[in-house]
């Protein structure tokens, strides 16, 4: 499962590299979000940051429905890029070992956590618990 998150953020780190753009670290993003959730932006620098934290939350938002099962995210349909970047804080802080992996690709792991799609082996969301699977029959 931790592996197609992986892929998903060495696909869109490639991505990035190949349209000049660059894909923060985890550290970057949080701090990042903090300026979009705090709007304390100073200056265009920081504003420029805030909208990168903005744009990496709303694709998050928009490819974490579309992941393979187990992996993917049902965000709100009506969810806000704020609360969205609130989930993404929450989760860093409750993860600070995850701090050098790509933004995006702890964001998904964030949302995946908040709001796991129904049917997946994550908790659903109408908080049933995960999924019973059978137990495995002992070879005899």
């Amino acid at each position: 499962m931790r592996v197609y998150i992986i892929v998903a953020g060495l696909v869109l780190s490639i991505i990035g590299r190949g349209s000049a753009t660059v894909v923060d670290k985890g550290t970057d993003t949080q701090r990042s979000c903090e300026l979009l959730v705090q709007n304390s932006f100073r200056n265009q620098d920081e504003a420029r940051s805030a909208g990168a934290c903005e744009g990496m939350i709303e694709t998050a938002m928009l490819f974490s429905p579309n992941l393979p099962a187990g992996i993917r995210a049902c965000p709100p349909t009506q969810g806000s890029i704020l609360q969205s970047a609130k989930v993404f804080l929450r989760y860093i802080d409750n993860n600070p070992d995850r701090v050098n992996e790509p933004g995006i690709t702890i964001a998904i792991e964030a949302f995946r956590d908040a709001w796991p799609c129904q049917g997946d082996d994550a908790e659903s969301s109408i908080g049933t618990g995960p999924k019973k699977h059978a137990p495995k029959k002992s070879k005899q």
